[in-house]
């Protein structure tokens, strides 16, 4: 499945997607991530691809209710459908935190640490 949806924001932060990548940008630090991260998985979830990126590099800050949106879509995919994680590598708080989704499914869940895009 190939997406096309454009950017929808929230307070400081950012979802979309294009091809197979689900981006997020901005500052998650709200009390109430799930009222825009929520919807947006939930339409991925209906028409997910068997590979999946999700693009944090351009993530300043994501709060632990972020985290938890993030959690429960991955729980919800399907058990071997794989989803690559890329993180900034001189983020380390990004690798630290998304160390916890990885280890839902260590089989199919990867971190990718890579420069941020320009």
């Amino acid at each position: 499945m190939v997406f096309n949806i454009p950017k929808q924001t929230h307070n400081r932060a950012a979802i979309s997607a294009t091809g197979n990548i689900i981006i997020l940008e901005g500052d998650i630090d709200h009390n109430d991530p799930e009222v825009f991260i929520k919807p947006f998985l939930e339409k991925i979830l209906s028409n997910i691809p068997e590979l999946l990126i999700i693009d944090i590099r351009n993530l300043e800050f994501l709060n632990s209710s972020g985290i938890k949106c993030l959690l429960d879509f991955l729980k919800a995919k399907p058990p071997h459908y794989k989803v690559i994680v890329r993180t900034d590598k001189k983020k380390t708080w990004q690798h630290k935190s998304m160390t916890v989704i990885q280890s839902l499914d260590k089989d199919n869940i990867y971190l990718e640490d890579v420069d941020k895009k320009v």
